[in-house]
């Protein structure tokens, strides 16, 4: 049977090109690359959503809006994994979280999640994959926007490996393996992308390879 990957998350899932503005190709963007690390028998749902956030809107309400739209796959796929790349946005300014309340928005996706699997639905919860944004670069692009971000990035990553285990899902940490000091210092090059691509094929497989 095909394995479904729903990947849900911002700018970076979605594939924005740091150069220019526009998208990714899909020889390039990570969550194509994904699929075609994968192979045959697993279809990759890309659900990238530039400016998506994790605090300040409810998990299932609104329509394009921070988080809100996950519930419209949950009800048309009957998924596998879901991959949760978020919390860069909650980093702005304007937003003023602390690392902590971000991670409780992270938390509180999840258990809608949960919620979703257990009282509405006939499916099967799907494994929960979730990636820690990768460290920022202030630049003058983005120095207002993203103002004090680059030091709360680090902690951030830190409760979101906390959440994870607490709720049993996987965590792959972006960290460990890209650093963004290139472009406009918040969204992925090609590279990274390639990396990212190929990293989390393995932790796919592995949890299938678990089971």
């Amino acid at each position: 049977m095909i394995k479904n990957i729903l990947c849900f998350g911002d700018s970076n899932t979605w594939g924005l090109n740091p150069e220019t503005g526009k998208r990714l190709d899909e020889n390039t963007r990570w969550t194509s690359l994904l699929n075609k690390n994968l192979g045959c028998g697993f279809n990759v749902i890309e659900a990238g959503q530039p400016n998506r956030t994790l605090v300040h809107n409810p998990p299932f309400d609104g329509v394009l809006n921070g988080v809100s739209y996950l519930k419209p796959y949950l009800d048309k796929h009957d998924l596998d994994f879901i991959i949760i790349a978020l919390g860069t946005n909650d980093l702005k300014k304007r937003f003023n979280l602390t690392p902590t309340l971000i991670a409780d928005g992270l938390n509180d996706l999840i258990n809608s999640i949960h919620i979703y699997y257990q009282q509405g639905s006939t499916l099967k919860s799907p494994k929960i994959i979730i990636a820690s944004p990768p460290r920022i670069r202030i630049t003058e692009q983005y120095s207002r926007i993203y103002e004090e971000a680059d030091t709360k990035v680090t902690e951030l990553s830190s409760a979101f490996k906390s959440v994870a285990a607490n709720n049993k899902c996987a965590f792959i940490d972006f960290n460990s393996f890209i650093n963004i000091t290139d472009g406009d210092g918040i969204h992925f090059d090609d590279n990274q992308h390639l990396a990212i691509g190929f990293k989390i094929a393995q932790l796919v497989q592995n949890s299938l390879n678990n089971c």
